[in-house]
């Protein structure tokens, strides 16, 4: 029983807020997102100001002088020690009175002789004159003496850094001023736009769900009328195409079936639709003795399937009455059954339903494969040499065609291990690949041939594999069945 139409379009409306909330949220978390970007590089504007400002202040001879007398590490421990340090320590204080107390602003000096960056003078009360600097020391090193920006983490902080060179009156670098301010508090900025922002949406979402539910609900509930009837339209379309592949299912034999009658195998069946034209098809003689084909029946879907079932139960009554078991007069058989089945013979147009094939009879006990093909091929690969044994350029039914047909049987002498497949024409005809172009057969023989040496089980995995990839996102244009055995 269906949804009542109140309920239904309740549903459909509350599924439609939902919607527009989730919007409304994505969107909010884009503006705060860019919002929090913004106050990112406004953080680093600030700094680069504050950066740029101190570096031009600062005395780049002072810091020299200062370099030149303290040569060792901590040989500077209180910023009054040294009058220079204590100018440069006061210029660096100014510029953080800046920024706030939590910013950092220090000078670095490249060190040749031990090949590092060193601390030189910070802001702080406490000197660590002349150790290895840590914070934004690899961005530092990288551009030293050009102006920059980075970002780095100290004791689980992340800091918003930029560094501008100091200069001396010779345009010699002398160091390089760092100022950095926490990454959180920047960001701390964005939160109230975010409240501003959420608070406004709010509103307007309240305003919106109230006009929906007033003005859709009414074409809702006609349109669920409407769509009540269409459902029970497709209900019966979908119960006749499952009923469809359950007939269809069992006319061809289960793949676990090939691996009974021969030593390995592998099937590949995917119709385009829910049901298709393609189908495998094995019948087995005698003990030795086994058919297989491998059909494409004209159409898709449910027309295709319909041609197949017909040509599949011609194939099982055609095997159980023709005493020879010869693929070429079989395919003959076919054919005229086919023809007279349809009612084709005298008809010129509109009559080209038929299916192209390719049917063999292996003979375990004499290791021979007779083959016959109406516009399919049979694979064969032979003491690792992929061989391909082309059927007639005829097809089996439609008027289209003389209706006495005569095919050709190819007589062929196998060794152990040796492997045939057989297949439709959808595996090599679909579209895809990085230029929307065809799979070809010539790419289907390269896999074949690079891979032939794995069992049959990894073969299909394999092929299977490569035709999904190729496909990609786009459509299957054609129903698709590849059969491999090891004869």
């Amino acid at each position: 029983m269906g949804l009542s139409p109140s309920r239904t379009s309740r549903t459909i409306l509350l599924i439609a807020v939902s919607t527009l909330t989730a919007l409304v949220v994505v969107g909010l978390a884009a503006l705060h997102v860019g919002e929090r970007r913004d106050q990112r590089n406004a953080g680093w504007e600030k700094l680069a100001l504050v950066a740029n400002s101190a570096a031009g202040q600062f005395k780049a001879g002072q810091l020299q002088a200062l370099m030149a007398r303290f040569d060792g590490r901590d040989m500077v421990i209180t910023p009054t020690q040294d009058a220079r340090y204590y100018l440069l320590h006061d210029e660096l204080q100014r510029g953080r009175q800046q920024l706030g107390n939590d910013a950092l602003l220090h000078v670095l000096v490249f060190d040749s002789l031990k090949a590092e960056l060193q601390l030189v003078v910070t802001a702080e009360e406490r000197p660590r004159f002349r150790h290895r600097a840590e914070m934004g020391a690899a961005a530092v090193q990288h551009a030293y003496g050009t102006p920059g920006r980075s970002s780095d983490a100290l004791n689980g902080t992340t800091y918003l850094l930029a560094f501008e060179p100091i200069v001396d009156d010779a345009g010699r670098v002398a160091g390089m001023l760092v100022a950095g301010i926490p990454e959180e508090l920047v960001l701390a900025q964005a939160t109230p736009v975010l409240v501003r922002n959420a608070t406004i949406a709010l509103a307007l979402l309240i305003m919106g769900t109230v006009v929906l539910f007033r003005t859709a609900g009414r074409r809702l509930q006609h349109q669920e009328h409407q769509h009540q009837a269409l459902r029970a339209q497709h209900a019966d379309v979908t119960d006749s195409l499952a009923y469809a592949g359950k007939i269809q299912r069992a006319l061809v034999p289960a793949p676990e079936l090939y691996a009974v009658h021969f030593k390995e195998a592998f099937v590949i069946d995917r119709p385009r639709d829910a049901v298709g034209g393609d189908f495998h098809w094995m019948h087995q003689v005698s003990e030795d003795v086994t058919l297989v084909a491998a059909a494409d029946c004209t159409g898709h879907g449910l027309p295709g399937a319909m041609l197949g079932a017909i040509a599949c139960s011609l194939l099982n009554e055609i095997a159980t009455s023709t005493p020879t078991h010869d693929p070429a007069h079989m395919l003959t058989l076919l054919n005229t059954r086919l023809v007279h089945t349809l009612h084709q013979q005298g008809q010129r147009r509109g009559a080209g339903d038929g299916l192209d094939i390719a049917l063999c009879r292996v003979d375990r006990k004499e290791h021979e494969i007779l083959f016959a093909g109406a516009r399919r091929p049979l694979y064969w690969l032979h003491g690792g040499q992929l061989s391909v044994i082309n059927g007639d350029r005829l097809a089996v039914g439609g008027a289209h065609q003389q209706l006495d047909r005569r095919f050709a049987t190819h007589r062929l002498a196998y060794a152990p291990g040796d492997r045939i497949y057989l297949f439709s024409d959808g595996y090599v005809d679909q579209l895809g690949g990085p230029e929307g172009r065809r799979f070809m057969a010539s790419r289907l023989q390269d896999l074949i041939n690079q891979h032939g040496h794995l069992d049959m089980a990894a073969q299909g995995r394999l092929l299977d594999k490569a035709f999904l990839d190729w496909r990609g996102e786009g459509d299957q244009v054609d129903d698709v069945c590849l059969l491999g055995l090891a004869v």
